[in-house]
């Protein structure tokens, strides 16, 4: 995804303890992060959208900044703790934008070693074809690390637990998979 030749994709890890209370709606979110959104607007970070486990433990958001160092800094003077903040390309079957607000998802977070490449991934695309169609998972979108070390990969699947088969069936290890709910800037009509 070519946001434009200056701006990079962010992506931030937080884990929550204790867990957030689930399910985490709209609302919610916004009320959790209020502290970071002033940070973030002061340093022309743009919030494109969160996925927020529905066990409230852990999220993935995605940002579109000048430079992936603005997230940790505004994590930093808003005293909110963090796991990770890495630069990311964003690969599309579908826009997250087509996503209805609070859609369930399933995110499959893995580490690659040798890294992943755009070649290796459509290769692994085509050896998936047939599990995604026996299993009914649809591929929405994979967060994929600049270095290639790690992913997160989106799906549409009746659960967690399916998307795990997959991954199974094809041989590919992931640190975990869980169900998370998309939480995405509201459109204002004017």
């Amino acid at each position: 995804m070519n946001l434009n030749s200056e701006a990079k994709l962010a992506v931030l890890e937080r884990t929550f303890l204790p867990a957030l209370s689930a399910p985490v709606a709209y609302d919610r979110w916004m009320q959790v992060n209020h502290a970071l959104d002033g940070c973030l607007e002061a340093r022309q970070a743009h919030w494109l959208h969160s996925l927020v486990s529905v066990n409230g433990d852990c999220s993935l958001c995605l940002f579109k900044v000048s430079y992936v160092e603005t997230v940790r800094e505004s994590c930093r003077q808003a005293r909110m703790p963090f796991q990770r903040v890495w630069q990311a390309e964003l690969w599309l079957a579908e826009e997250p934008q087509n996503f209805s607000q609070s859609t369930s998802l399933i995110v499959a977070e893995v580490s690659y070693d040798p890294p992943i490449t755009g070649t290796i991934y459509e290769a692994t695309k085509q050896q998936a074809k047939g599990c995604l169609d026996e299993l009914n998972i649809q591929s929405a979108f994979s967060i994929i690390a600049l270095d290639g070390t790690h992913s997160a990969c989106i799906f549409s699947a009746t659960s967690a637990e399916a998307v795990r088969s997959l991954y199974r069936k094809v041989g590919i290890p992931f640190e975990r998979v869980w169900k998370g709910t998309l939480i995405q800037p509201m459109i204002v009509e004017g």
